[in-house]
């Protein structure tokens, strides 16, 4: 059965879908009196709808069942600077909500290149991509915050940087449900010795010195899959 996201699903028997969904479901997929379909709010609340009134700008329909879902286990946070380009924060966003990320964080760091972003387009792709790969929750995305508070504020996880020293895999993490990841220029010494104090260890993602983004979904994939 086709999936629709709608953000605020009403808490009634019948009501009118916003005039894009009823633009969508009746002028574009066709859909006729007594077809149904399911809405997700993103949440775990998943409606079975039924077309009651066709009409092309507001779209009656009926509720036929709900169900409430709960996220299996604890899921995992990717907390990272942002690169200067936005799409490659849009294309990261993309994948690591097709292997199942579930919440990711934007860091402002000593050496960040963006300091300043608008979260309305990552949520549209974040929408686009919970869609295709049908899942039941949408990605949550946090605005941009001080990495010296972010870590206050969520201790343990692993932090992955760039510099000489020991360093664990993934799957060898106390807390591998998040993980950070620096900007371009790297963390500082000051940012890892700070995370380091709050519960987090060094951490590598492979052999290989990885763009900011690549580093992002290959930390959401080990860990997921840890």
């Amino acid at each position: 059965m086709r999936r629709f996201f709608l953000l605020h699903i009403p808490d009634s028997e019948t009501f009118h879908l916003p005039e894009e969904e009823s633009k969508h479901v009746i002028r574009v997929l066709r859909y006729e009196q007594g077809d149904q379909f399911l809405l997700l709010d993103g949440k775990g609340l998943i409606v079975t709808a039924e077309v009651v009134d066709a009409h092309p700008k507001k779209c009656l329909v009926k509720v036929v069942s709900k169900e409430l879902k709960k996220r299996d286990g604890n899921g995992f946070h990717l907390a990272i600077a942002p690169t200067k380009n936005l799409d490659r924060m849009e294309w990261m966003v993309e994948k690591i909500v097709e292997v199942g990320a579930t919440k990711i964080s934007f860091l402002n760091c000593e050496r960040s290149e963006r300091i300043q972003l608008k979260l309305d387009r990552l949520q549209r792709v974040a929408i686009s991509a919970m869609k295709q790969a049908q899942h039941d929750f949408l990605l949550e995305i946090e605005e941009l915050q001080n990495f010296a508070d972010f870590v206050a504020n969520n201790p343990n996880g692993g932090i992955a940087h760039c510099m000489d020293g020991d360093k664990k895999a993934v799957q060898q993490l106390s807390h591998h449900s998040r993980i950070l990841i620096g900007p371009e220029g790297d963390f500082s010494e000051k940012e890892v010795a700070l995370a380091l104090k709050h519960g987090y260890e060094a951490v590598h993602l492979g052999e290989s010195r990885l763009r900011t983004e690549t580093a992002g979904m290959v930390a959401c994939v080990l860990a997921i899959n840890s």
